[in-house]
């Protein structure tokens, strides 16, 4: 959050932005205060001056990530067919992950970053990223079926079949379920699962 001179808060979004390339190209463990520094062309004591030190850069950076995928869920636009916008926005949601599997990975394992959200953040921030799959569930859901319970469980589908695939397992061919460790049959995996758990829940659901 903006709070200083605009200058400051210039060299701060610097800063968030040096820190999701760091990420990107070396990894959560590989970002430091001094690398940070040298990725934003500035010196250590603007990263400390700014956010006190890697703890502090660690939390604006998981709530950065949590607003980015809340920007690019937002940035499907509602059809006619709500169960067809639940896909869509699936699919989204699996761009975003693996557009940087590192980032993906620190907004739900903080442990190997040494970072640990607190409880209310934790929630705010999960909340607003999904409440763009909850307001297509909504308008979605057929009668009898909790939103809220049906949201999560497509979710948990969703992140459960990304964290495999991220995960690479498995990194070989199962030619008994047709399976070959490319993007084009995880994707089609991925669809799977997810229209498995809406059709599971009752949505009524075609392919098209």
């Amino acid at each position: 959050m903006a709070s200083g001179t605009p200058a400051e808060d210039d060299l701060r979004e610097r800063l968030i932005d040096a820190a999701l390339r760091v990420i990107a190209e070396h990894g959560i463990a590989e970002l430091t205060v001094r690398r940070l520094a040298e990725a934003a062309d500035t010196s250590t004591m603007g990263v400390y001056s700014r956010f006190g030190g890697r703890a502090g850069v660690l939390r604006a950076l998981y709530t950065k990530a949590y607003d980015m995928l809340a920007d690019a869920l937002a940035a499907v636009p509602p059809s006619a067919d709500p169960v067809a916008d639940l896909i869509a926005l699936a699919l989204a949601y699996r761009d975003f992950a693996l557009a940087s599997p590192d980032r993906y990975t620190f907004m739900f394992d903080q442990a190997s970053a040494g970072f640990q959200p607190d409880e209310p953040l934790r929630t705010q921030s999960f909340q607003v990223a999904l409440d763009p799959v909850l307001t297509a569930v909504r308008r979605a859901a057929p009668e009898g079926v909790t939103a809220l319970r049906a949201a999560y469980c497509l979710w948990c589908v969703m992140h459960g079949l990304l964290g495999l695939e991220l995960a690479k397992v498995p990194g070989t061919p199962l030619p008994a379920v047709d399976f070959q460790p490319d993007d084009q049959t995880a994707r089609r995996m991925y669809l799977a699962g997810c229209t498995a758990m809406l059709t599971g829940l009752g949505f009524a659901y075609g392919v098209r």
